[in-house]
């Protein structure tokens, strides 16, 4: 019995919260906010597990770009890319506390106008679309998208937490 309730005890849960705030420009004023909780697909938990397990890693786990994109297909545990990939940008900033991972992006108002159905986030990536391991992929607002045109800025906020 002990054994038993030492493996329900040791369950590790991954949950992805995405949060994406559309501001006026000029004035910072929120316009619009979008939360949406997710799963990390099967690509970004093997990412995990190897990284626990391998003297050298494929990849690093840090998670160094977002992107955004027009696809609509349901998010799936077999993805490894966004459906369309129409946009990419570095992260912002990337930080942790309490089991709770942070990662921020910021897209200007000159940047990226247009409307979008799904984001990604992805590990090891460079500025090339598709490229890295994607770690959590959503769809925004399905399945009318999200709106940003060039005198508004977009926020993505994700958190990770490890429970």
């Amino acid at each position: 019995m002990k054994n038993i309730i030492e493996k329900i005890s040791n369950n590790i849960q991954l949950t992805g919260i995405w949060k994406v705030t559309i501001r006026d420009a000029k004035t910072g004023k929120i316009k619009r906010v979008y939360i949406q909780k997710n799963i990390i697909p099967t690509v970004g938990r093997t990412l995990i597990a190897n990284n626990l397990t391998a003297t050298n890693p494929d990849h690093s786990m840090l998670i160094n770009y977002t992107a955004l994109g027009t696809g609509t297909t349901a998010v799936s545990n077999n993805d490894t890319t966004l459906d369309t990939e129409v946009y990419r940008k570095a992260t912002a900033s990337r930080t942790n506390s309490n089991n709770i991972a942070y990662v921020t992006a910021f897209y200007t108002a000159t940047e990226c106008n247009g409307t979008y159905y799904e984001a990604g986030l992805f590990c090891d990536a460079t500025g090339t679309a598709d490229s890295g391991v994607l770690f959590s992929r959503v769809l925004l607002n399905a399945p009318n998208g999200i709106s940003k045109s060039n005198t508004e800025t977009l926020t993505i906020d994700y958190t990770i937490t490890i429970s």
